[in-house]
């Protein structure tokens, strides 16, 4: 039984206090809250989001098309089968409304790196 001033205690209000705390935490509350539909998957998306980036938390991220976020998103988590469009879509917008991350569909700026189509861009709210 650890003690209340103890290190790992401390540790794991540092954790909890920071970006990527904030938002595991952020998660799981909309998850276990029934007026709003959260699924498997948007777990599964924020975590693979909280883990992208350094020691610091990427604030906006970009990629090319849905079907390239699923494939990272389902090897990250283990999924024999890659989620569909629709449902990232949806994971995608459920996200949005939990006050998580803004979903949207838009040009690159780094058009050299993904192209001139529209993709996904994900900017963390915070």
């Amino acid at each position: 039984m650890e003690r209340e001033g103890s290190d790992v205690a401390n540790k794991g209000r540092k954790f909890e206090d920071g970006t990527r705390g904030r938002l595991l935490r952020k998660a799981i509350i909309a998850s276990n809250d029934s007026s709003r539909r959260f699924t498997k998957l948007s777990v599964d998306i924020c975590i693979f989001l909280a883990s992208r980036g350094g020691r610091k938390m990427l604030s906006s991220l970009f990629y090319k098309d849905l079907q390239t976020l699923a494939e990272k998103v389902a090897k990250y988590s283990g999924r024999t089968k890659v989620p569909t469009k629709g449902a990232m879509s949806l994971a995608l917008k459920s996200i949005s409304e939990a006050g998580l991350y803004t979903y949207e569909i838009e040009t690159p700026y780094n058009k050299s790196k993904h192209g001139d189509k529209r993709g996904v861009k994900l900017t963390l709210i915070d």
